[in-house]
């Protein structure tokens, strides 16, 4: 069952076979787990929560309706901590239970694109399903059951809040890096196109999914810190240093890495 606030959006659903209700309806809806995808958008540079707290207000006035235990689901893009300290609290004082003893609650992130999501849910990558108690996991694992030969990972509540943002930040900074170099070829009359294509196959950060994932440990070998630093030394003599401020930063932060592992 889906539960909007677009009556628009009820109807669609609705000439599309399925069930939909209003949320004023939410409370006779006789659900179990809720799974909820609300905005966050970013306001003044700061993630805006407002939809969560009302969207989490109304989800637990039905749970406190609710003559089994039910789990409430966040999907929608959070910063860590936020189903702890802003989510539960909620919960509980509206239902006026307590959370793992009278309901659950769990983080499920979506890694879904705008232009195919409908797509991307019923054909995900990977299911992450945060929980701070098994009770609540196990629930939701239960909602997933038919997608048995789909990536399942487990892990807490902050870990799967957090999952989602590395997740599109590893998208956003893969495409300036791209772009930065893309201006850098240019600039010597390289294509850029051409010599991404190669890249594709050639940079193992491409084509080994777990390239470079492990956390804690610099970049080192032959080539890697000879490569980067040479490289913006050559633009920093041709006076093109400030076309690469995601290269400098990469050394930088490869630099305070090195710090800390050798001080472990």
């Amino acid at each position: 069952m889906f539960v909007d606030v677009s009556s628009e959006r009820i109807q669609l659903l609705r000439q599309r076979g399925h069930e939909a209700v209003p949320v004023d309806q939410l409370s006779n809806a006789g659900c179990d787990v809720f799974l909820v995808s609300v905005p966050t958008p970013t306001v003044r540079g700061e993630v805006d929560l407002a939809v969560v707290r009302h969207a989490t207000a109304a989800v637990g006035q039905a749970m406190a309706a609710s003559a089994g235990w039910p789990v409430f689901v966040l999907r929608s893009t959070v910063p860590p901590g936020t189903t702890e300290e802003l989510v539960i609290p909620i919960l509980e004082r509206v239902t006026g239970g307590s959370t793992a003893r009278d309901f659950g609650v769990c983080m499920n992130p979506e890694f879904l694109r705008a232009a195919s999501a409908e797509q991307d849910f019923l054909a995900p990558r990977v299911i992450v399903v945060g929980g701070n108690d098994q009770r609540s996991r196990d629930a939701l694992i239960g909602v997933y059951a038919s997608w048995n030969d789909v990536p399942l990972i487990e892990m807490n509540l902050r870990t799967a809040e957090g999952t989602k943002y590395v997740a599109n930040l590893f998208n956003a900074a893969k495409i300036s890096f791209f772009n930065e170099m893309g201006r850098v070829l240019r600039a010597f009359g390289a294509d850029p196109d051409v010599a991404f294509a190669a890249v594709v196959y050639g940079a193992e950060g491409l084509w080994n999914p777990t390239y470079g994932t492990r956390w804690g440990t610099p970049f080192g070998g032959m080539c890697l810190p000879k490569d980067a630093s040479g490289f913006l030394g050559f633009l920093t003599a041709m006076g093109m240093e400030e076309m690469v401020p995601m290269l400098k930063a990469t050394i930088t932060v490869n630099e305070e890495t090195a710090k800390e592992y050798s001080a472990a």
